[in-house]
Order: C-alpha cells, then sequence, then structure tokens
C-alpha cells in the first residue's frame, strides 16, 4: 500500500522534469545520441563529521563505445547535522575526440566546487557552485555555474529500490542555461555499505539531447571503526 500510494507523485515528477523540456527542444535538436556512464561513487568516513567523498564516471558517446571522457572528484565534508552536510573540493575531466573531426578537440577542466547537501528519508537536495577551467589545444575558458539536483528514493520490493532525480545547471553568465540531467532508474542494496543502480539518464543541452545508460557502484568505508581481531 505503501508503495501504491507513491507512484502518483513518482509519475508526476517524471511528468514535471520530462515534458517541458521535451516540447522545448524536440525541435531544434542539432543532434541526438547516446551513450553510457560507468559511475563509482563513494564517501570515507574519517571522524565523526568528516568524511571524504570519491567519485569516478567514465563515459562513452556510444554504450562502452567511442570513449568520451573520464571524470574524477574529490574533496572534504562535514556533517552539519544528521540531515545536512557541506562539502568542497575539486574535480579533473579529461575529454577526447570520439568523431575524428577538427571541430572537436581533446581538452582537458579542472573544478573547485562548493556544495550544500539536505536529506530527509525519502528526498535529497543539493545545490553547487562551481568554477571551471577549461583547456583545449587553443585557449583556456573559465566558467561558474550553478546546479540543484532533487532526487527522490523509495523501496519497491526488500532490498531494491527507485531512484529519480532532476538536475539543473545554470551559468553564471551568458547563455544562463547550461544542461538538465533528469534519471529514473532501480537499484539494489548489496550490503548496508554497498548499493548499485542502473537506470535511464536524459541530458538536455542548449542544441542537443543525449540519452544515456548510468550504471553506479555506491560504496560506503568508515575508518573511524576499529576492528579487533579475537583468536580463539
Amino acid at each position: 500500500m505503501g508503495c501504491a500510494k507513491r507512484f502518483p507523485f513518482i509519475l508526476f515528477f517524471i511528468a514535471f522534469s520530462i515534458l517541458p523540456k521535451t516540447t522545448f527542444y524536440g525541435q531544434s535538436n542539432d543532434e541526438e545520441r547516446s551513450g553510457s556512464w560507468v559511475v563509482l561513487y563513494g564517501d570515507n568516513k574519517i571522524h565523526e563529521k568528516w568524511s571524504i567523498p570519491t567519485v569516478g564516471i567514465l563515459r562513452h558517446h556510444e554504450i562502452f563505445e567511442k570513449y568520451e571522457f573520464a571524470f574524477i572528484r574529490t574533496g572534504i565534508s562535514y556533517k552539519l547535522s544528521k540531515s545536512s552536510t557541506l562539502t568542497t573540493g575539486i574535480a579533473y575531466l579529461s575529454s577526447r575526440n570520439y568523431t575524428g573531426s577538427e571541430e572537436f578537440r581533446n581538452a582537458t577542466q579542472f573544478w573547485v566546487y562548493e556544495e550544500y547537501a539536505l536529506k530527509t528519508k525519502l528526498f535529497s537536495h543539493r545545490f553547487r557552485l562551481e568554477t571551471r577551467w577549461k583547456k583545449n589545444a587553443d585557449d583556456l575558458h573559465i566558467n561558474n555555474r550553478l546546479r540543484y539536483r532533487f532526487q527522490y528514493i523509495t523501496p519497491i520490493y526488500k532490498n531494491v529500490h527507485l531512484r529519480t532525480f532532476n538536475e539543473y545547471f545554470v551559468n553564471l553568465e551568458k547563455p544562463l542555461f547550461n544542461q538538465n540531467r533528469f534519471y529514473v532508474g532501480l537499484g539494489q542494496t548489496i550490503t548496508p555499505s554497498i548499493k548499485v543502480d542502473i537506470g535511464y539518464l536524459k541530458n538536455h543541452f542548449q542544441k542537443s539531447d543525449h540519452d544515456v545508460v548510468r550504471m553506479s557502484l555506491i560504496f560506503k568505508t568508515d575508518f573511524t571503526k576499529k576492528d579487533v581481531a579475537q583468536h580463539n
């Protein structure tokens, strides 16, 4: 009964996230493409209030083919309360020309970011400010952007859960719109510290849409625990 009561909200959230952007972009996309993301996310507790987040992403222009970029991110998080966290850190991205065209060139990015996250039992909000240094063979460009992600996770059967989120990206310069990501998928809790997810990600840009199969492994480690081996 609990799951049934939540389905109307889930359907409303999906419709709210997809329909406005489909209407806006559907007739003007310069490029439709699909691909895959493999995501590794870890939270490593080093103190009662401090932890180190680690994120790695490997992205392909086609599913497991035509490598597009690799991304790593880390930092330091401080737990303000049971439900809220502050994080600051750095990230690095390396992209490769997958088309063979001179129009697209290999590039690197270095980021500094600050983040505030608020979580409840089912919902979470994430606000992030990013400063990105984007470098290719010709020039260096600095971009500042804001991101807001609303996420909903609910159990649907035993250790299986539904995860859906929508994230808006806004530049602090023109053009204001950067991109939007909508995701819906299923996940499973393998152990209390390991989860896996797989689902569909729709990535909207100014002139293109990307359809993505997103697979993720989420893990937690706790370096504050001291396990003492006992021998009989």
